[in-house]
C-alpha cells in the first residue's frame, strides 16, 4: 500500500511539474488554410459528386500542450434538390453555397518528449465540433477526432495534414484535410 501511495504521489508531482515548464505551444498563435473534399450522394442513385471545401482556422496555445480555436469554411455543394423536377428516372441537382463553422482543440504530443523553445515539427491529437449550413437544407452538425502533423519548412511557415474520424455531412466517416500553417 505504501509503494502504491508513493508511486501515486511521485507520478502526480511529475505530471504537475510538466505543466509548470514552458513550451513552444503556450502563447502561440496558429493560422491554417486547408483543403478537403466532401462527397454528396444523390438520393436513390449511386452517383456521387466531389465538392471542394476550403477552411480557415485560428488557434491559440492556452497551455503547454493544448491549443484551441475556431474555424470557418466555404464550399459550393452539388446536392439533390427535391423542389426541382426532371424527366422520370432522372436525378436533378443544384449547386448551393455552403458554410462551415465550429470550434476545435489540439493536444500536442511532442512537448512530452522534446523540450525546445521552437520546434519545426508538430504531432497532435485534434477534436472538432461544428456544423454545416446549406441554403434550403438547413444546418447539420459535424464532429470528429483525429490526428495531425505539421512540418515547418521555414521558422513560421509550414505544411500540415489532418486525418479525422467522425460524423461529417452525408455520413462520411473519415476526412483528410491538408494545407498551409502559419505560427507566430
Amino acid at each position: 500500500m505504501k509503494r502504491l501511495l508513493s508511486a501515486f504521489i511521485i507520478s502526480n508531482m511529475l505530471f504537475i511539474s510538466s505543466y509548470g515548464q514552458e513550451s513552444y505551444i503556450k502563447g502561440r498563435w496558429n493560422i491554417k488554410a486547408g483543403y478537403s473534399v466532401y462527397k454528396t450522394q444523390f438520393l436513390y442513385s449511386s452517383k456521387s459528386v466531389d465538392n471542394n471545401n476550403y477552411r480557415l482556422e485560428l488557434n491559440y496555445g492556452l497551455l503547454n500542450k493544448i491549443e484551441t480555436g475556431i474555424y470557418a469554411g466555404y464550399s459550393r455543394f452539388m446536392i439533390y434538390d427535391p423542389w426541382i423536377s426532371g424527366p422520370p428516372g432522372s436525378f436533378v441537382g443544384t449547386t448551393c453555397n455552403t458554410s462551415f463553422y465550429g470550434i476545435n482543440c489540439n493536444y500536442h504530443l511532442l512537448p512530452h518528449l522534446i523540450k525546445a523553445d521552437d520546434f519545426r515539427f508538430d504531432l497532435y491529437l485534434s477534436g472538432k465540433y461544428g456544423g454545416i449550413s446549406i441554403k434550403r437544407h438547413g444546418n447539420h452538425p459535424e464532429y470528429s477526432l483525429g490526428t495531425g502533423v505539421a512540418f515547418y519548412l521555414f521558422r513560421h511557415i509550414g505544411a500540415y495534414a489532418e486525418y479525422s474520424y467522425g460524423k461529417f455531412y452525408n455520413n462520411d466517416n473519415f476526412k483528410l484535410r491538408y494545407g498551409i500553417s502559419l505560427k507566430f
